[in-house]
């Protein structure tokens, strides 16, 4: 049986959309606000004037937006009991919070100081640093650098290919007019989502977020991203050495090669779908899959993952193994007869459905889940219980159907060996 959860979600008269999710059962409330702006946005038009972003712009925002002129966000959010975060995707940049008791004077102060950057040339400079020494870590990182190897092959010439923390170089070019100038157009009440779970009072919140510097923020223009026109994908591996023990292989493959993405709650039953798919043929429900375990071609970091982001769906697996080649033709074989190797494990499909379902149903109790997880606009302002709602529905012969139809590119494929 499907969780009862009430949601309530509205248009504030400036355009920026709140969506709320009283759950009074907990102690606890999480609050987000979300931007729909990322690190693949980097050519940016407000008002038919067109600006280009250095790399790593939006989740510089993300550090900077905290230290305001008097105050360190992070800091006064803490002393009201809350504990902050924020992360930058490719195509959103989202701040959290999560508070015990009376969380409203710290969902206050979050829909504030998101609302009144306050960039100083000296602190950009040493921010620039700190970004920089956060993107030689994940240099140095093997796992960090075989995804995105594999996205740089799969989306060749592209923002998307780039780490979204942008270069040493890049972010050393930002300058205080760029942020100023980015934030003013990106961070828009149009543009903008709010999402609370947890205790509250629903009256006291709604007045509070209508009162609030982002609910009373005005909108100044509209705003749109560049559109992406994508490269071939070159099937041809791509072969490097670092400093690990086992070699690594990474693959890639871009759906809806070639055509529009449908989109909202379309875009979300597709989504869903595929990641079925894939739990199913690359799971221990698949015998090919156990064969390539028992024998020792993979082992437990392997891992398959679909992702779906505005303007990209795209599938990437990773594994570590002692036969590269030999993994990659096996790879590569299924990725090409998918839809045969899903009809194959049909009768199985119910194992992969269930656990689905439990594994969705069980994250209706983790607040953050429910927060976190909400992709705005995407996905047609869908939360979990839309999102159970489609999985619920699906069954194999659906799902057959729709991976059977979809265009898909070349495989790119990834080698890295050990260093000798």
């Amino acid at each position: 049986m499907q969780p009862v959860m009430p949601e309530y979600h509205e248009v504030l008269p400036n355009g920026t959309r709140v969506h709320l999710l009283p759950r009074m059962n907990f102690h606890q409330t999480v609050a987000m606000l979300s931007v729909d702006f990322g690190a693949r946005d980097r050519d940016v038009t407000i008002d038919g004037t067109t600006m280009h972003l250095h790399g790593g712009l939006a989740h510089f925002i993300e550090h900077k937006i905290f230290a305001q002129k008097d105050y360190d966000a992070f800091v006064r959010l803490s002393e009201l009991g809350a504990n902050a975060n924020a992360f930058t995707t490719q195509t959103r940049t989202s701040y959290f919070l999560s508070a015990a008791g009376d969380a409203l004077p710290a969902i206050q102060e979050l829909l504030t100081f998101t609302q009144e950057p306050y960039f100083e040339h000296d602190a950009v400079l040493r921010e620039a640093d700190i970004i920089g020494q956060e993107i030689d870590m994940y240099d140095d990182d093997p796992n960090s650098r075989l995804y995105r190897l594999i996205l740089a092959n799969l989306f060749r010439g592209d923002a998307l290919a780039e780490d979204i923390a942008g270069t040493d170089e890049s972010v050393h070019a930002i300058t205080v007019e760029e942020l100023q100038l980015a934030y003013q157009a990106v961070y828009q009440p149009e543009n903008t989502d709010i999402v609370i779970a947890g205790n509250f009072d629903l009256t006291a919140i709604r007045e509070l977020i209508r009162n609030s510097p982002a609910g009373q923020r005005s909108q100044t223009g509209a705003v749109s991203y560049g559109e992406h026109q994508l490269l071939p994908v070159d099937p041809q591996p791509v072969e490097v050495e670092m400093a690990i023990v086992r070699n690594k292989v990474a693959f890639g493959q871009r759906w809806y090669e070639g055509v529009e993405l449908p989109e909202g709650r379309a875009a979300l039953r597709v989504a869903v779908a595929i990641s079925l798919a894939f739990d199913l043929v690359f799971s221990e429900h698949s015998d090919q899959y156990m064969l390539w375990y028992d024998d020792g071609l993979i082992d437990d970091s392997f891992f398959a993952e679909f992702d779906w982001e505005r303007g990209a769906a795209y599938l990437t697996i990773a594994a570590e193994t002692a036969e590269p080649e030999v993994l990659t033709n096996e790879i590569t074989a299924v990725l090409k007869k998918l839809p045969e190797q899903f009809e194959l494990l049909m009768d199985r499909f119910t194992y992969v459905h269930r656990d689905a379902i439990g594994r969705l149903i069980s994250k209706f109790d983790q607040l953050e889940d429910l927060v976190t997880r909400f992709d705005g606009g995407l996905f047609d302002n869908a939360t979990l219980k839309d999102e159970l709602d489609i999985l619920l529905q699906l069954d194999a012969e659906q799902v057959l159907a729709l991976i059977s139809e979809i265009p898909v590119s070349e495989i790119a494929t990834v080698v890295v060996r050990p260093k000798l």
